[in-house]
């Protein structure tokens, strides 16, 4: 089974910056538990609009730009 991360989408990062500028602090993207989560990689395609993934978390499946995905890895499912 192949596992991912994906980025959070632009409107949550902005929205993010937008809190943080408010409070005044600097937000730290590094920890973002967005960018922590971990999907199952269904499918990889290409299509008129560009490159997507189909991803499944939460019992949910998404499409996500493939830009957005990042570190892809093979996990053993005996563990």
């Amino acid at each position: 089974m192949k596992i991912c991360r994906v980025f959070p989408s632009s409107g949550t990062c902005d929205a993010c910056m937008n809190y943080a500028d408010m409070d005044g602090s600097v937000p730290n993207c590094m920890a973002c538990k967005q960018k922590q989560k971990t999907y199952e990689l269904l499918q990889i395609g290409a299509g008129f609009f560009g490159s997507y993934a189909f991803v499944l978390a939460d019992g949910k499946i998404e499409k996500v730009s493939l830009d957005r995905v990042f570190d892809i890895r093979e996990e053993d499912r005996n563990q």
